[in-house]
């Protein structure tokens, strides 16, 4: 290049841009990288090809897994980092960040932990983290770390110290359920039921839906270590928070059916539901997907989700059917729902609801009215859902004859 330039010293300033890009060009061969120290300006090129490492913020959301049990607390205003299945062993390990101190995010763990009776027990490490450990002995003398038991549900609270030059704390979930526990309580299910679970007063529970709140509950969609109260109202944050997880727990292995949670939008979609609010995430996400009402799909006038009203039945079909169908729903009038359902009080029932309606009638036996509520001529449009009226309706989706039930569910994560 010395003696090029000798030759053309009048183009040599012509050709070094095209020179430099040249060699940017080369910049991931290792040989010429040992030759030719590249030129720290050229390095900001745009030409040069840049490793994904660190996407922005917005394409690294992280999304809560859709097991995380309902029985662990939330720590308000914590952020959800990132989220890891590790294995049946090791369980599922969650990270969050607040801007809170580590002895505020201890004080509340313990004060929930303790209110809501689990057993605290011996910290357990993983093998794979022992020898690691090991050699930060004393940094981790330093880290808050709580183990508690529910159950067959084990969760490890680790909360390390914050550094100086960090803004926000953080703090690690780690949850798994005792597999060995579970199996020893059941050394004998019943052949007909694909789960080896049962809720504290499954006595309770109508025949009707004990086969659906069992498999939802084996799912993770329910918290096993609860009474299931089945004739108690369900609310409508509750039953956002089952409708999200069911459907995401039964087509687990179908990612284009699955709803998207988003924990950290830029904008809550419900002036009622902030990002404090333990359901948000689920909340936001039906609103995200335009399955119920919201400003986020043009409807000014559903500015407030009213997360603690009950559930009623209206809600619940207009709400149920589009993931049933996964299709557009067709148009209704009063007079179509009245003809093919026959209810004395069509006149009744919300317009947004009359199209849902139609449509699950023509999902025949599978309907949710029909397995819900049984035979009615009176539709009841603003009763409020009891929860095994819902943990029927979550059992199963689909469409005419196409779907998967939460047993079938069950049987394929064995």
């Amino acid at each position: 290049m010395i003696l090029f330039g000798r030759r053309s010293a009048i183009r040599l300033h012509l050709f070094i841009s095209l020179l430099g890009l040249s060699i940017a060009s080369c910049a991931n061969n290792p040989a010429a990288e040992r030759w030719f120290a590249p030129d720290p300006e050229l390095q900001e090129s745009p030409n040069v090809v840049i490793s994904p490492v660190q996407p922005s913020p917005e394409e690294t959301t992280a999304q809560l897994p859709n097991n995380f049990p309902e029985a662990i607390p939330r720590y308000p205003d914590a952020e959800l980092v990132e989220s890891e299945l590790r294995s049946a062993e090791e369980g599922t390990v969650t990270r969050w960040q607040t801007g809170d101190p580590p002895a505020a995010i201890a004080a509340f763990y313990e004060k929930e932990f303790k209110e809501k009776n689990w057993e605290i027990v011996p910290a357990s490490v993983p093998a794979a983290e022992a020898a690691e450990e090991e050699e930060t002995e004393q940094a981790e003398e330093e880290t808050r770390t709580l183990a508690v038991r529910q159950q067959d549900l084990e969760v490890t609270l680790s909360i390390p110290p914050k550094p100086a030059s960090e803004d926000d704390s953080t703090f690690e979930i780690r949850y798994n359920w005792d597999r060995d526990l579970a199996e020893a309580e059941t050394e004998t299910p019943s052949p007909a039921s694909p789960t080896t679970t049962e809720m504290s007063d499954s006595a309770q529970i109508p025949e009707s839906a004990q086969e659906s709140v069992e498999a939802l509950a084996a799912l993770g969609v329910f918290s096993e270590n609860s009474p299931f109260e089945p004739d108690k109202t369900v609310t409508r944050a509750e039953f956002a928070r089952w409708l999200v997880a069911a459907n995401n727990a039964l087509y687990a292995n179908t990612p284009g059916k699955q709803i998207r949670l988003v924990p950290n939008p830029s904008q809550p979609a419900f002036k009622d539901v902030p990002k404090t609010n333990p359901n948000f995430a689920y909340i936001q996400a039906l609103a995200e997907a335009g399955l119920i009402p919201s400003p986020l799909s043009g409807d000014a006038s559903a500015a407030l989700f009213q997360p603690d009203a009950p559930l009623t039945r209206e809600n619940l079909v207009a709400w149920k059917v589009p993931l049933d169908t996964r299709q557009g729903l067709p148009k209704a009038t009063l007079e179509d729902v009245q003809k093919v359902w026959g209810f004395q009080d069509t006149a009744k029932v919300n317009p947004l609801a009359l199209r849902a309606l139609l449509s699950d009638y023509q999902n025949g036996e599978q309907a949710n009215v029909r397995r819900a509520f049984g035979f009615t001529t009176l539709f009841q449009p603003k009763k409020p859902v009891t929860r095994a009226e819902a943990a029927m309706t979550l059992g199963y989706f689909g469409y005419q004859g196409e779907g998967v039930t939460a047993q079938e569910a069950v049987l394929v994560n064995e």
